[in-house]
């Protein structure tokens, strides 16, 4: 066995073991993880369209433009894109959604099977075969090639307009976690941004697996397909771990209209914002701004409102900026405190974040910070 055939027998057990994992992996019993599970599902059919066109694959010979190819790649972009974006924004996956998206594919394939019931498809060996003015193609060759590289080129557009799309859907939960959590693991959601990203590889290499008619080529990308898919898996299924720190504002009730920022009293928000300092409420690890409207018997909204009229900036920073301040006083005046109870006692929960808070902040390190201090 070649190690060009045996890449596909790998990569088609792998993918079999994942869609199985994906379709059957138990979950805590929450009512908004019922989302997460449908994107479980969108992950699960993905992978088995993947399996599917790797068999299909192993008893062709390598052909461009396949119509296995261009089946299961798209739907690996919907799927993949959808499957992300229900993790950011679960209110915006709906079934008449996805059969929307889903829609283009499935003409795709009503056309096709028309074309190969009628008239057969014409084989593509070679690069020359793309060429539709100079193969002496019938009309009905022509019909089939012309189809096959639209849908081709409509592929490269998906690949473009869902990552726009998953990345704007980012931007937007960015927003409302900033506006929510003093924790920036939450506002950055790193997992769910590196699975993407790893997606937007799968899609990028099965461009070039389906471009080469190179053995060894395909070989290398195969596994580097096996690689990314693997990765992804492992960064999904980390989700629900984090799902209940961010499922309060994910699945947040629109704003009041009488809570506009335009009516916001700003010597009310000084006295919250002295309270919030004197009782050094920023130091709780975790807080939110729904602990804060708790406090003063305020909504939520009400209260990031406020932040971002008064202060300039969302919950997050705000609440971050006071806890740096502090650990500059504390670097200063109790210099036996390590960088990790520093973290600790404004109100980290690592050490890594408050370095990263405090350079984004400050502009240096704290290492730095203290060197500046203890030097002059």
């Amino acid at each position: 066995m070649s190690f060009f055939i045996a890449s596909y027998y790998v990569l088609t057990t792998v993918l079999l073991l994942l869609a199985v994992v994906f379709f059957f992996v138990p979950l805590p019993k929450h009512e908004g993880l019922r989302n997460y599970k449908i994107s479980l599902r969108l992950f699960s059919f993905s992978y088995a369209a993947l399996m599917v066109y790797c068999l299909i694959k192993l008893n062709y010979k390598p052909q461009l433009l396949s119509i296995p190819f261009l089946i299961a790649a798209p739907s690996q972009a919907i799927l993949l894109t959808l499957s992300h974006i229900n993790l950011i924004n679960p209110q915006r996956i709906t079934s008449s959604r996805v059969l929307r998206n889903l829609s283009p594919l499935i003409l795709f394939i009503a056309l096709s099977c028309v074309q190969g019931y009628a008239y057969g498809h014409v084989p593509m060996h070679d690069y020359h075969s793309l060429l539709l003015w100079d193969n002496g193609y019938s009309l009905s060759e022509l019909s089939d090639v012309l189809l096959r590289e639209l849908w081709f080129v409509a592929y490269l557009f998906a690949i473009v307009y869902y990552g726009v799309a998953y990345f704007r859907e980012e931007r937007r939960y960015r927003t409302l976690a900033g506006d929510f959590s003093s924790e920036n693991d939450i506002v950055n959601f790193r997992v769910a941004r590196a699975s993407f990203i790893c997606a937007l590889c799968v899609g990028t290499i099965t461009l070039f697996v389906t471009l080469s008619l190179n053995e060894h080529v395909c070989t290398i990308l195969n596994y580097l397909i096996m690689a990314f898919y693997i990765a992804m898996a492992l960064l999904y299924l980390q989700y629900p771990k984090i799902f209940l720190n961010i499922s309060p504002f994910i699945f947040e009730n629109p704003p009041r209209k009488e809570e506009k920022p335009s009516l916001l009293d700003k010597s009310e928000w000084a006295e919250i914002r002295d309270v919030i300092v004197r009782d050094e409420m920023y130091k709780q690890k975790g807080i939110t701004v729904e602990d804060v409207a708790r406090r003063f018997t305020k909504n939520r909204t009400y209260i990031s409102n406020m932040v971002n009229s008064h202060e300039n900036e969302n919950f997050n920073t705000f609440i971050n900026r006071l806890r740096i301040t502090e650990a500059q006083r504390l670097i200063q005046s109790n210099p036996e405190l390590t960088f990790a109870e520093v973290a600790d006692k404004v109100g980290y929960s690592e050490q890594s974040n408050f370095t990263r808070q405090f350079r984004q902040i400050t502009g240096i390190s704290p290492s730095a910070f203290r060197k500046d201090i203890f030097t002059k």
